[in-house]
């Protein structure tokens, strides 16, 4: 016993002695930000698991877009301040709340008509808010020119500062200028902008940690002080923006700005304003082509516009939703903790997988509580050196095990067993499994089914409002797809998209997804009737079916698993949906998936389409519901309306207008025959080439 026990108290020291030294290089190496760039990649994911949320509507983009550059013919790389001047007063006359304008007006125009137009507009407005650039390591600062900042309600900088690897998160409040008074604080430009928006007083008070601005007995916004870590709600477009072009042009809805907070800036490529953020630096559709085209991919995904950037940090500002950081002492106990339970790791057992299991266990726990307090506290823990702590102690076990199992008698070679390979640990640790990506080919039907206008509902809800209504809607139609036999493929925003056929075989899979679409009508109607929700009454749903042969299977990589379908039949279900703002219907089948439908099913051929993407034009019929379901003058109405149809494609137009017209009589605001009078008095006026045929071309999705 005695060479047993010598063993096992050396074994002992060495785990106390790796202990020390590990727990001490890693409370080092976080103290010296040795792996700050894996914290903060762990912070970006954050975002990503997360989600995009729902912005508060308060602020808009005016996007200066390729499209604006075309049709306001830009020229010399600079935007007309012409026609900035005419977007202003447009924009004021929508009655916008306040104006940021994202540029710096430094130098005089090409033309001095367009300088006094574009000042006498912001003076008109009044509520104009400009940019400028403080002074940097080699560069000065650059101001608009004196009229403009005369004419101007405030200015701030524009400057912004990524991190060392790149990726903007956070913004300073402030820059500081000496002069002969003192400090000269210059606020940020976003911060300026929620200070005009809520009309706050430029009084500050400076705590340790936070700052208030504003009157201290009347209306103040408090901050954190130095820095504003963005609360990033997604890309560019988590908010609502409009083109330049339109505004100047006077092309839009004024109830979209009115009131609001409105950042005019460019976002052209070759005006470089662009940013890696959280959303934008580690995701997007490029990812995927990376082995492909390797190096040029980097160069062209997806960025954020710094114009987004602005109005991130305003939206924080204005939702009070700021990030804190625990403290470094927090962590460096956390480290010491981790340090002093990881000894478990050295203890003898058969086998590395209990060790293993142990340290995904806690890996997965410190990063889930982390995400958990990220999203739910807004508080970011720096767990990357806490993980780390705890994955050398498990591999130090495993080295201090591998090294003395040799000298362990037979007795504790029986007790705890062999060690796999340090190969085979690797494997493990990497995640290296047997992973499928190869699908099959099976003929399905996909049903694609989307909410009618529900971004304007919602703009009328409040955040949680948004989410008991389409909680509230999912909740009565999921199930319907599952009764049927269906296979959930992804909900995207408020769409549903499903598809009948497989995993499982599904007999007569076109019928089970004609039931499906028929139902979530009849669903949706009763939940009008029964629900109190919010906006729940105004809820109108279009849904899209089509049969064909797809690849289906778990599609992905190692990394992300998703079994889903693809192919030319997966995109026409998608056309389908959307043609039933065209016709006015509900339910839109192809002809593929009508052919299989039997006498149960009551049909309304509509017309042959050519949907963008393909060259040949499908066949599209309503699904009008169940024959014993239906009266006789349903059933007659739609026997007429087939007539029209005959007519109207053998270019008899104006009889087959007198049969549209009956159908009217019979229901009046019939979609599909108020489209094809529309159709007819257009080929009236201008009868069409000998060559015309009755198919409808769409371009556009």
């Amino acid at each position: 016993m005695e060479p047993q026990k010598r063993l096992f108290h050396t074994y002992l020291l060495y785990a106390c002695l790796s202990t020390v030294v590990l727990t001490t290089l890693a409370a080092v190496g976080y103290s010296s930000r040795l792996l700050e760039r894996a914290d903060l990649l762990l912070y970006d994911l954050h975002f990503s698991w997360r989600g995009d949320q729902p912005a508060s509507g308060k602020t808009v983009l005016i996007l200066m877009d390729q499209e604006s550059a075309a049709e306001l013919k830009r020229q010399k790389g600079s935007w007309s301040r012409g026609h900035v001047a005419r977007a202003l007063d447009n924009l004021c006359e929508a009655d916008a709340g306040v104006i940021g304008l994202d540029m710096v007006f430094f130098a005089p125009g090409q033309e001095t008509a367009e300088d006094d137009a574009l000042a006498a507009a912001m003076d008109r407005c009044g509520n104009v808010v400009l940019a400028k650039f403080v002074a940097e390591e080699g560069k000065a600062e650059i101001s608009a020119l004196p009229r403009f900042q005369e004419a101007m309600l405030g200015e701030g900088f524009i400057n912004m500062f990524p991190d060392r690897d790149g990726v903007l998160r956070k913004i300073p409040f402030f820059s500081a200028r000496p002069s002969p008074e003192g400090l000269i604080l210059s606020p940020a430009f976003s911060l300026e902008m929620v200070r005009a928006f809520l009309n706050l007083d430029f009084e500050l008070d400076f705590k340790k940690d936070h700052f208030r601005i504003g009157a201290p007995e009347g209306k103040n916004l408090v901050l954190p002080y130095p820095d504003l870590r963005i609360h990033f709600y997604g890309g560019t477009g988590a908010f609502q923006h409009l083109s330049f072009a339109d505004v100047v042009h006077n092309r839009f809805d004024k109830g979209i700005v009115k009131g609001k907070i409105v950042l005019i800036g460019s976002s052209l490529a070759t005006d470089k304003d662009f940013f890696a953020t959280p959303f934008s630096d580690h995701d997007g559709d490029a990812k995927k082509y990376r082995e492909k085209f390797g190096e040029v991919v980097d160069n062209i995904r997806a960025r954020t516009v710094g114009l987004a950037c602005h109005a991130q940090a305003i939206e924080t500002m204005l939702n009070g939703q700021f990030i804190r950081t625990l403290p470094e002492k927090y962590i460096l106990a956390m480290i010491l903790a981790l340090g002093i339970l990881g000894i478990g790791f050295y203890a003898q057992r058969s086998g590395l997988f209990p060790g293993l299991v142990i340290f995904l266990i806690t890996g997965a726990g410190l990063i889930g509580t982390s995400h958990l307090f990220f999203v739910r506290r807004l508080l970011w823990i720096e767990v990357v050196f806490p993980v780390v702590i705890v994955a050398l102690q498990y591999l130090s076990g495993i080295a201090l095990q591998r090294a003395y199992s040799r000298q362990k008698t037979r007795l504790v070679t029986g007790l705890f067993g062999k060690y796999v390979s340090r190969d085979i640990v690797t494997d493990i640790l990497k995640g290296n499994i047997d992973v499928s990506l190869a699908g099959s080919s099976r003929e399905v039907t996909v049903l694609f089914s989307d909410l009618r206008g529900f971004t304007t509902i919602s703009e009328g809800l409040a955040p949680h409002e948004t989410g008991l209504l389409l909680n509230a809607y999912f909740d009565a139609m999921i199930p319907i797809v599952f009764e049927h036999g269906g296979t959930l493929d992804k909900l995207m925003g408020d769409a549903i998209m499903a598809f009948f056929g497989a995993p499982g075989e599904v007999k007569d899979h076109p019928r089970k997804a004609a039931e499906t679409a028929l139902e979530m009508t009849r669903r949706l109607a009763d939940l009008k009737r029964s629900r109190t929700e919010k906006g729940i009454g105004q809820l109108v749903a279009g849904i899209g079916l089509n049969t064909g042969v797809v690849t289906v299977g778990n599609l992905g990589s190692q990394h992300f698993m998703d079994y889903t379908v693809i192919g030319d039949a997966v995109n026409l279900g998608s056309r389908l949906e959307g043609l039933n703002k065209t016709y006015g219907t509900s339910i839109i089948v192809s002809e593929f998936t009508a052919q299989r439908l039997d006498r149960r099913f009551v049909l309304r051929e509509l017309d042959r389409v050519r949907v963008k993407g393909k060259a040949e034009p499908v066949g599209i019929f309503e699904l009008v519901g169940f024959r014993e379901g239906l009266s006789e003058e349903t059933l007659g109405v739609i026997e007429t309306f087939q007539a029209g149809l005959k007519f109207y494609r053998e270019r008899e137009w104006e009889r087959a207008g007198e049969i549209f017209d009956r159908v009217l009589d019979k229901r009046p605001g019939d979609g599909p025959s108020v489209l094809y009078m529309e159709r007819i008095s257009r080929l009236l006026k201008g009868p069409p080439d000998p060559d015309w045929e009755p198919v409808a071309t769409f371009t556009t999705k």
